[in-house]
């Protein structure tokens, strides 16, 4: 009987997971695909700097990336998702914020006027209350942690070490982690800003409210998981690698 349960559970699961069409009408259309050609470029760069033996290494981050959406979103979720992120709101706030390579000056100078000519209170309110809702701290912290892994990892405790970590849910960042988190949280805001500008007042406050749903909640904390979970990854290669050479 136990044995059927199991397969029960692991059959219905596979049924109602998101099927690899929806992640990928999904990571076109809230532009999280683009996002993720940003990371193979960075880990691509960082491969071929550290002279890595393994040259797909930015070519599996995509299919990672997809299968753990698919797992951890079903398929009625990522319906849901669609239908939430094709609105006209979400759909201008995602191509508004799809902000690459803005060059610095033009940035600058966009930051200078808003000192110059501040936001009313009742938007910059939104504003702030839109971050508190796009950033999750403590994923950006985790995120954090396993960046740091290639340079705390030294020696045959390290396993252990990273246990301890998981499993102190009331261990204090440290200050090098703050900073991390308060410049990522600056360059965000900024974003906002600049992304936001043509959008009303009314726009954003639709915008927040769809981003504080359950089900958009659940999508992005999902994502984020994914992007930590490849990291974790690619971190364990590039700290497997030097071993590798060391015994030679």
């Amino acid at each position: 009987m136990y044995k059927i349960v199991i397969f029960f559970s692991l059959f219905t699961t596979s049924i109602f997971s998101a099927t690899s069409q929806q992640v990928d009408q999904y990571m076109s259309t809230t532009h999280s695909d683009r996002e993720l050609i940003e990371i193979e470029q960075m880990f691509s760069n960082l491969s071929n700097t550290m002279d890595l033996s393994d040259d797909n290494i930015s070519n599996q981050i995509t299919l990672d990336y997809q299968i753990y959406l698919g797992k951890h979103i079903s398929e009625d979720e990522m319906e849901e998702l669609l239908a939430i992120y094709r609105n006209p709101v979400m759909q201008q706030y995602i191509n508004e914020m799809d902000i690459i390579d803005i060059p610095e000056d033009e940035m600058e100078n966009f930051l200078l006027t808003l000192k110059e000519e501040p936001l009313s209170t009742e938007r910059q309110d939104v504003i702030d209350e839109l971050l508190k809702t796009i950033v999750n701290e403590d994923l950006l912290l985790e995120f954090y942690e396993s960046m740091m892994q290639r340079y705390t990892i030294k020696d045959n405790n390290d396993t252990n070490r990273n246990k301890e970590k998981k499993n102190t849910t009331t261990k204090k960042p440290s200050e090098e982690a703050k900073r991390f988190l308060d410049i990522i949280k600056k360059g965000i805001e900024q974003e906002l800003l600049y992304g936001t500008q043509v959008l009303s007042l009314d726009e954003i406050k639709k915008v927040n409210e769809i981003m504080k749903s359950s089900v958009v909640s659940k999508a992005r904390k999902v994502e984020d998981k994914a992007i930590i979970e490849i990291m974790n990854n690619f971190i364990k290669q590039i700290i497997s690698e030097p071993k590798e050479v060391e015994k030679k």
